[in-house]
């Protein structure tokens, strides 16, 4: 959501590795973020989804690997079942993440990047 208008929130080092590394999206990323649109949170909506598609992100589904990945991150550590979700997909897929979630990121995994920095 941050390459668009919010993009003044991302930090440097993410701004640099947005540069130079293939960037994914999570079909659970995007049921996450309609689900928020619908409750007014944010707005959100197909033409999003053809942005990110157009500065190059390519789509990763939630498939079985990322299923069996999934039982690996306990609801103590991180509420969010959905986060839990991306987070699975990255992992399965041996790609890092990009987050501003304090949950997550206060996991310290090496592969989790503050959006942030």
């Amino acid at each position: 959501m941050w390459l668009g208008p919010d993009r003044h929130k991302l930090g440097a080092t993410t701004k640099r590795l947005l540069r130079f590394q293939d960037l994914y999206f999570s079909t659970i990323s995007v049921a996450e973020l309609g689900f928020k649109s619908q409750s007014s949170k944010i707005s959100f909506g197909p033409a999003d989804l053809e942005d990110w598609e157009k500065f190059g992100m390519l789509e990763l589904p939630f498939g079985r690997s990322a299923a069996i990945e999934f039982a690996s991150f306990h609801s103590h550590q991180v509420p969010d079942p959905m986060d839990r979700q991306i987070m699975a997909v990255a992992r399965a897929n041996g790609l890092g993440l990009i987050t501003a979630d304090k949950k997550i990121l206060n996991l310290e995994l090496d592969w989790v990047v503050d959006a942030t920095t």
